[in-house]
């Protein structure tokens, strides 16, 4: 027969309770035979990290050629912990540290031809990674870009940037055309 042993903790004075359900089924937990940590939903792992949806909602019109240009994402789709600034600084700030899934899209208005136009995530203010262009000898490209990026959940930050070879070009607005989204992959 197996036996709960409860070693107390010399500093704690909490009581440690396990509840059964309200139910009249028997019901069985499993644990594996190995130690560790149980996640429970108040614990601070990928599931319950940082997510953002942020995109362009006003026109952001005449980028300067061969200039990368942050793009003013000022209206958000949802921020599950108000790490995103939609009004001053267009900057994603995750207060959990790990690893998060970044991804951006850019789409252009006006231009008749372009010799390119790509989107770039920077981290605290430096270009980390670019990203790739569609539609290039169309009027209207989209760029995309996307990384997996550690954040050490106080001072990282990340931007959306885009830079085209095109000077009276502008950004598209629009929730499905010019965003920038992210979640937390895995927790340190």
């Amino acid at each position: 027969m197996s036996q709960i042993k409860l070693a107390p903790n010399a500093s704690g004075t909490g009581i440690f309770t396990i509840d059964s359900p309200n139910s009249n089924t028997n019901r069985t937990l499993s644990l594996p035979d190995n130690t560790g940590t149980i996640i429970t939903t108040g614990s601070t792992f990928a599931g319950t990290g940082p997510a953002f949806s942020a995109y362009q909602n006003t026109s952001q019109t005449s980028l300067t050629a061969s200039t990368w240009t942050k793009v003013k994402l000022d209206a958000e789709e949802f921020d599950t912990a108000n790490c995103f600034d939609s009004t001053t600084n267009y900057r994603f700030t995750p207060t959990v540290a790990g690893y998060y899934q970044i991804d951006g899209a850019v789409k252009s208005t006006t231009g008749a031809s372009y010799n390119y136009y790509a989107s770039g995530i920077y981290k605290n203010g430096s270009l980390f990674k670019q990203g790739s262009t569609f539609g290039i000898t169309s009027a209207n490209p989209c760029t995309t870009v996307s990384a997996l990026i550690y954040f050490n959940g106080s001072t990282d930050y990340v931007e959306l940037y885009v830079i085209t070879g095109n000077s009276s070009t502008s950004v598209e607005t629009g929730a499905s055309v010019t965003y920038f989204q992210g979640f937390l992959a895995r927790a340190t």
